[in-house]
């Protein structure tokens, strides 16, 4: 920052040099004429042009550091290893057999433990997995095996290059489950994505922007990604007015609500 002066009077003002704190002072300060008491008591009460600037400069630090703070926040990693949940024994009383059935009741509990809005989850398992626990889809191609057995075996024999999607909510195998199988529990794969939706819901303050992330679109996206999870909402939780704010294509959306209905059913009816 260049130096700063006071105002000097007559002959003086081409005498003044910068001192070592930026301040311009008088060649020979003995030599400066006394100010007047008046003058000298107004002068007391005017800030002096030194402190407003260092107000200013204080003013514009708070902010650069304000804004450094809240970028500094924690931010939730996309690969959070250390929210893969340990089920007991006891948390999987009254879980059902069926696939189905079985992603349904895992979705409904977490939504419940991480407080995420009821039927959202759900929602999320209808559009990636049809509610399907074992579902795995290999370098774009779905499978449905029908046991937890046969969806680890197929899941194990596929090539280290080949992409992975598993289980109830459509875990990125390659990314978050690196030589282990845990997406193909479904309470744990469930457990997991409550625990993400909420902690992107609370950093954001914003259950699409957490959509969108766990989506990994782009923000040009959300509107796409809302509106289908929208859709299968409806199904879900008839009630909810999570998105209301989008607007959707009823056409669409129709199909989509009917397809989530289907899988709804049958999982509700497998499970009792």
């Amino acid at each position: 920052m260049g130096a700063m002066g006071f105002a000097m009077p007559g002959a003086m003002a081409a005498e003044r040099v910068s001192t070592s704190r930026g301040v311009q002072a008088p060649r020979h300060p003995a030599q400066a004429a006394p100010r007047a008491p008046q003058a000298r008591r107004a002068e007391a009460r005017r800030p002096s042009r030194n402190a407003s600037a260092r107000t200013r400069v204080a003013s514009r630090t708070h902010v650069r550091t304000s804004m450094s703070d809240m970028q500094a926040r924690p931010r939730m990693r996309d690969m959070p290893q250390e929210l893969i949940p340990v089920i007991g024994p006891d948390m999987r009383a009254g879980i059902p057999t069926d696939p189905r059935g079985a992603c349904l009741a895992a979705t409904r509990r977490a939504e419940a433990v991480h407080g995420v809005p009821r039927g959202l989850l759900t929602a999320i398992a209808l559009a990636e997995s049809g509610l399907h626990a074992y579902a795995l889809s290999i370098g774009g191609r779905a499978h449905f095996p029908q046991t937890e057995e046969q969806a680890r075996a197929l899941y194990a024999s596929v090539p280290p290059q080949r992409s992975i999607m598993a289980g109830c909510v459509q875990v990125n195998a390659r990314v978050h489950a690196r030589n282990s199988a845990w997406p193909l529990d479904p309470m744990r794969s469930a457990d997991w994505a409550g625990g993400i939706m909420a902690r992107w819901a609370a950093e954001t303050g914003s259950w699409s922007e957490a959509l969108r992330r766990w989506h990994g679109g782009s923000p040009s996206s959300t509107q796409r990604l809302v509106c289908r999870v929208r859709a299968k909402m409806e199904v879900t939780n008839p009630d909810s007015t999570l998105f209301d704010s989008y607007s959707c294509n009823g056409a669409l959306a129709e199909r989509t609500r009917r397809n989530g209905a289907a899988h709804l059913a049958t999982a509700q009816r497998l499970s009792n």
